[in-house]
């Protein structure tokens, strides 16, 4: 899942509090001192509009400057907080007068370093000598001298937001500073983390070993140690987890109260089609089959995942789910996220459904029944596919996105199968549903997936794995490559191209 501390929005404030107070976290931004109606447009791009919206606002990372450190004990890369008094400060401008620099040398009394400013000829006023401050950032190195530039610093009787601390870095947007925000967020914070109700019973925080929610949103944002920063993170990480497994779980009681048609078919009539095939069939595809075929039975919309390594045979798994709902006169939709997977699904059902294997054979389809609709067909194919889906003559559609615009219509749906599903977000996946009345979907994956975050993730889906290669089939690799590693792989994507190429220039 998502830490918090990597992301913005992990999830939104499902909050219990009296009504007063929800109509004071689900105000507008402008209740702040200082916000007025410019500065919330602005922080509005962040998805910022509410104070509650800032509650869950999380931080992107984190600065440690919580380490002190004397002055005389600093060394050049170290990144840390520094407490001292200014002894001097001037302002000098850079060669050709474009840029003035802010020159300070503090001290605490082990010794002294240089600390820069640049183009910020105002701190010079205001960082007199004598002034105590606290100084964070990383120590870097000038002519063999070590230096702070432009480090983030407060007075030292001010309470530190910014330095001598687990400092927030949150995402910005242009005219919002990292001071501004967080200072923003201090005030939200401090005030209304209090007030949330946790909405878990103590009996499950102790049984998870978690800390309460008023503690976790403030230490998500302003951790007084490494330690509580962990704990407030796997809280939240866990209520992540926890809400969305409950929509899963309203998602499949819905679907599951719905009714959808049946498909039956034979014995006899499954082995012919099954015969039919070129190849023999691995166990794991008869036994994902048959998974299909008892779905189409029980009356209520198939949702399914199919889960397999490239190569396994999902393809013909969920050709023959199509078969069994195009043999009663319905129609079957397949979503691809790319032309190119698309044009590969309709060869091979063409190949599979509408080609004859002998002088003999009789293919349950015509090839004019299977049809190819992406963004490159020509407008006047997209009309006459738009016209054969509308009156029922073309039985399976295979496409992109582009199956999920308003001209397509079906004149009745019954099978949706979305391959690589983790390509189509939810909305996608239920315009597509929309397009019929409680079709059944499957879903298909080359992902490997361990078991219980299948059931975690896609937990409103029954899972099919495909754990079983047919004969003959490449065992398939799978490595990591680093950002560093980037362009060994495009030497072996060239490699493999090429030698693609040089066979095809052989044989013909």
């Amino acid at each position: 899942t998502r830490s918090p501390s990597r992301a913005s929005h992990t999830l939104s404030p499902v909050v219990q509090m009296n009504a007063d107070e929800s109509v004071g976290l689900n105000a507008p931004l402008t209740v702040l001192p200082g916000i007025g109606t410019r500065n919330a447009e602005t922080l509005s791009i962040l998805g910022l509009r509410t104070l509650g919206d800032m509650l869950y606002y999380f931080p992107r990372r984190y600065d440690d400057y919580s380490h002190l450190k004397p002055i005389n004990h600093l060394f050049f890369g170290d990144e840390v907080t520094v407490l001292g008094t200014i002894q001097s400060i001037e302002t000098r401008p850079t060669r050709g007068g474009k840029m003035h620099i802010v020159e300070a040398i503090v001290s605490d009394g082990t010794g002294a370093i240089r600390v820069n400013w640049f183009n910020q000829p105002w701190l010079a006023s205001k960082l007199r000598p004598g002034t105590a401050i606290s100084l964070s950032g990383r120590i870097e190195q000038y002519l063999g001298r070590l230096v702070l530039n432009s480090p983030d610093w407060e007075p030292l009787e001010q309470e530190q937001l910014h330095t001598n601390r687990i400092v927030p870095v949150y995402p910005l947007t242009a005219r919002v500073t990292q001071k501004v925000l967080r200072r923003l967020m201090h005030q939200v914070v401090t005030y209304w983390a209090p007030r949330v109700t946790d909405y878990l019973p103590g009996s499950t925080r102790r049984d998870a070993d978690l800390i309460d929610l008023q503690t976790a949103l403030t230490q998500v944002h302003f951790p007084d140690s490494a330690e509580k920063l962990r704990s407030a993170r796997q809280r939240l990480a866990f209520d992540e987890i926890f809400l969305m497994q409950l929509g899963v779980m309203r998602q499949k009681f819905v679907w599951q109260s719905s009714t959808a048609r049946v498909f039956e078919v034979s014995d006899d009539w499954l082995a012919a089609q099954i015969k039919r095939l070129p190849f023999s069939l691995t166990q794991a595809q008869l036994q994902a089959i048959d998974d299909l075929r008892s779905d189409l039975l029980v009356g209520r919309p198939m949702n399914r995942l199919l889960q397999g390594d490239v190569g396994s045979g999902k393809t013909i798994v969920a050709a023959m789910a199509l078969l069994m709902v195009t043999q009663h006169e319905a129609q079957a939709a397949v979503m691809a996220p790319t032309s190119i997977l698309a044009e590969q699904h309709h060869r091979s059902l063409i190949k599979l459904l509408a080609s004859a294997v002998d002088e003999i054979d009789t293919p349950p389809l015509r090839p004019e029944e299977i049809r190819l609709l992406i963004g490159d067909t020509p407008e006047n194919e997209k009309e006459e596919i738009r016209n054969g889906l509308a009156d029922g003559t073309i039985k399976i559609v295979i496409g992109t996105h582009a199956l999920l615009e308003a001209p397509v219509i079906f004149k009745q749906l019954q099978m949706a199968v979305i391959d690589e599903q983790h390509r189509f977000g939810v909305e996608q996946r239920a315009t597509l549903r929309s397009k019929g009345e409680n079709p059944h979907l499957l879903v298909m994956t080359a992902t490997p997936i361990p078991r219980s975050l299948a059931l975690t993730v896609y937990g409103d889906l029954d899972l099919s794995v495909m754990d079983e290669m047919p004969a003959g089939r490449q065992i398939i690799e799978t490595h990591v490559l680093y950002p560093g590693e980037r362009e060994r792989a495009y030497t072996l994507i060239d490699r493999k191209s090429t030698r693609l190429n040089s066979s095809h220039v052989s044989e013909s």
